[in-house]
């Protein structure tokens, strides 16, 4: 309807109804304004205009109570909007015309008590104006303009016996008027003001609403996905401490790492999704290959795929690297989120995994990567909700699969930072396509570095190494104490960092494992105070363990003095690893 609504209209609409309850409450005072000048025109013996006077005031009376009576009643004609605002805008000019002009026919009289009656009604029919139009300009100045020029007009129709006084009273009324237009001006930015608060306080609290739904939906989500891997960890470490047999040995530590992973893609996912809304999220820029990281997440995944006798097809043999400068590890997270969800959501048949590069100028390449699964496919309905944050696509999958909802979202988070972006393409037959846009730096081809993964698939020959453990939580204690004193390992633990100075003070050791964060005083402060020290072990590897995987904080570590890096949770390898550099170093 209002965009039938030429452009110049269409603005006051919104102001019209504010406007229009002003004007119809003033409806009583202006009835007894005629009245009240019927009288003074009797008193002047002007008895010929009382009936025009009549005639004209209550006909604009009329007019503008027709006029506003739809705009008053708070909403808006259903027919002829147009031919309505501009009678409303007829009816407050042709009120303020025959009212002005009634005050100056007062003020031509000479009598002081008529000339100060016609100097109120000019000034009251201006106020009057300030009160209804203060939301917007153009309505004001539409009422207030035929009474500013009432009073302007005043100095210059003065009786002849005052005309030497005309220059006070031009002064006067240019004092009144510029007063009145200041008043208005003050009323009209503040009123703004008070509806900028008060939008901005409502779009608050639908934020605010909006968060704690959110955040009771979190609550739920994840109290739900951290139990069941939990329950499965209880139960297999109440099977092992009862004395299972081998075989139930066996497959009950296959079920606790598996739940251990799962809860720990689940953490990362939530640390990720705090760190992106706080706007904290830091990438990493090294060179590296596009088709070997998508390699390693497929050797990964090649397991969970063979369980559930699924086909995972990747990029051929033959197909060139694709070197590129960025965050290797942020794209082998995007990768196991799709890789994950393909697995999870397919039943049989392949999930293929295509790559393709292209430049695009300036040294940088266009990088497409698609993940296809054979799943169920995506419908138009939860494909609005596909990335938004702990929900699902239907009750219906988040009863069958499980999840928080955090996977997709993440993912595209992060590879908008990196010059791209991540969508969903539903499949005509059956499935859906996953599609990962990245624009990146070319990269320098290098030697194919050894990845973290592949540390040594046995443990290592340190049975003569002295390891001094420190950390706060008895629990990470007693896990390093469970993986390495079977190997022979002198293991000495401190629950902090003062402790831990003061025992490589009394004893030398070969190694440090130093946890990072913890009360008091801290892992990297530790570090610092030991090689700023002469002790026999200022000079030692201190490997830094943390739960923080940041760049930059793991840059930190390496500034306090550590010689090198584990990631909490405990990955063995990675420790067995660390340990065989430090021995070598």
């Amino acid at each position: 309807m209002n965009a039938s609504l030429p452009s110049v209209l269409a603005v006051l609409l919104p102001h019209l109804r504010i406007n229009a309850k002003e004007r119809y409450r003033q409806a009583y005072s202006r009835v007894g304004l005629t009245v009240l000048l019927s009288w003074a025109l009797g008193l002047i013996g002007r008895l010929d205009l009382i009936p025009l006077w009549l005639t004209a005031s209550l006909s604009v009376q009329a007019l503008e109570f027709v006029a506003v009576r739809p705009f008053a009643r708070g909403g808006l004609p259903k027919h002829h909007l147009a031919a309505r605002v501009v009678l409303m805008l007829a009816s407050m000019l042709s009120m303020a015309v025959v009212h002005a002009g009634a005050a100056l026919i007062f003020w031509r009289s000479g009598q002081p008590p008529l000339m100060a009656l016609a100097v109120m009604v000019l000034i009251g029919g201006a106020l009057n104006n300030v009160v209804s139009g203060v939301d917007s300009r153009p309505l004001f100045y539409l009422g207030f303009t035929p009474y500013a020029i009432g009073l302007a007009a005043t100095p210059f129709l003065m009786p002849q016996a005052t005309r030497g006084q005309g220059a006070i009273v031009a002064v006067s009324v240019g004092f009144m008027i510029l007063a009145l237009h200041t008043i208005w001006m003050r009323m009209h930015h503040q009123r703004r003001a008070l509806f900028a608060a008060r939008e901005e306080a409502d779009r608050r609290r639908v934020q605010t609403e909006e968060a704690l739904s959110e955040r009771t939906a979190m609550a739920a989500i994840v109290s739900h996905e951290l139990r069941t891997p939990l329950s499965a960890i209880v139960a297999g470490a109440q099977l092992i401490r009862g004395g299972a047999s081998p075989v139930q040995t066996q497959a009950t530590a296959n079920l606790i790492f598996d739940a251990g992973q799962l809860m720990t893609g689940l953490l990362t996912d939530m640390l990720d999704q705090a760190k992106i809304e706080a706007r904290a999220m830091s990438l990493e820029e090294r060179d590296f290959d596009v088709l070997g990281a998508i390699r390693d997440a497929t050797r990964f995944w090649t397991a969970n795929v063979k369980a559930k006798g699924l086909a995972l097809r990747d990029p051929p043999g033959e197909q060139p690297s694709i070197w590129v400068r960025g965050d290797p590890f942020r794209l082998r997270q995007i990768l196991n989120n799709l890789l994950s969800n393909a697995i999870k959501f397919t039943e049989r048949g392949v999930i293929e995994i295509r790559l393709a590069g292209e430049a695009v100028g300036d040294a940088k390449v266009r990088v497409v990567i698609e993940v296809e699964d054979n799943g169920p496919g995506i419908s138009p309905e939860a494909m609005d909700r596909l990335f938004t944050p702990y929900a699902q696509a239907s009750q219906e999958t988040a009863r069958t699969y499980g999840g928080t909802g955090l996977g997709l979202t993440v993912s595209r988070q992060l590879a908008r930072p990196m010059g791209g972006d991540l969508e969903a393409c539903p499949v005509a037959a059956r499935g859906a396509v996953f599609r990962l846009t990245l624009v990146l730096p070319i990269g320098r081809e290098e030697a194919a570095p050894r990845s973290a993964d592949e540390g040594p698939a046995l443990a290592p020959s340190v049975g003569d190494l002295r390891v001094l453990a420190v950390d706060d939580h008895e629990i990470n204690r007693r896990t390093l104490a469970l993986v390495l004193e079977p190997l022979g390992v002198t293991l000495t633990t401190a629950p902090d960092g003062n402790e831990a100075l003061e025992r490589l003070e009394a004893q030398a050791f070969d190694v440090v494992l130093m946890d990072v964060n913890m009360p008091g005083l801290d892992g990297r402060e530790a570090t610092r105070r030991l090689r700023a020290g002469k002790g026999r072990n200022h000079d030692i590897p201190v490997i830094g363990f943390s739960a923080g995987v940041a760049a930059d904080e793991v840059e930190a570590c390496r500034a306090a003095g550590m010689t090198d890096w584990l990631a909490k949770p405990l990955d063995i390898a990675a420790l067995y690893a660390a340990l065989d550099r430090a021995r070598a170093g």
